[in-house]
């Protein structure tokens, strides 16, 4: 299987991306709206539960510290569903990282696969461009021993010509008439 790194990860982070955006905005508001309704929600829970136990009889207090307490119950719901959302992003991101982290690997096996291969087909270059040479060289050892012993024939052809050859003198050939 051929896997670009590059491209998944452009296809991943596209996918994601938008849904990432939306949901960190989510979060944010909504933990934005808690903090800003908490403070006043706590105070008057605060209050009405000193009324309500106070006087637990009437009623009023009694229905305001109830609704006091379920908006603070809705509150923990949600600050307890941010937690969950955020637990799962979080997760959601490190399983993300740990493909991301495992394709790299790969990636990098490949690379030393192809560094090991470049090395040898380099040596194997570097190798063959020394034989190249040492035979330029032989063969230029032979052409000059060749072109030595060529010119040594020549010369010795010419020394034994002439120490070979019959000398006229010229003293002798005049005396002999």
């Amino acid at each position: 299987m051929n896997f670009n790194l590059y491209e998944y990860y452009n296809m991943d982070s596209r996918n994601n991306n938008n849904n990432n955006q939306i949901n960190i905005q989510y979060l944010e508001n909504s933990i934005t709206n808690i903090q800003e309704k908490l403070p006043a929600i706590l105070d008057d829970f605060k209050k009405y539960y000193i009324f309500y136990n106070k006087t637990p009889t009437y009623n009023e207090y009694q229905t305001i510290f109830e609704n006091l307490k379920s908006n603070l119950n809705s509150i923990n719901s949600e600050l307890i569903t941010i937690s969950n959302n955020v637990s799962n992003s979080s997760q959601n991101i490190s399983d993300r990282l740990l493909k991301l982290n495992n394709l790299i690997e790969k990636e990098k096996t490949k690379n030393m696969k192809l560094k090991s291969n470049s090395y040898n087909l380099n040596n194997k270059y570097n190798g063959s461009k020394e034989l190249v040479n040492e035979y330029k060289q032989i063969h230029d050892n032979k052409y000059l021993r060749n072109v030595s012993i060529f010119i040594g024939i020549i010369v010795g052809s010419i020394l034994l010509y002439k120490f070979f050859t019959p000398r006229v003198d010229s003293k002798s050939t005049t005396n002999v008439v």
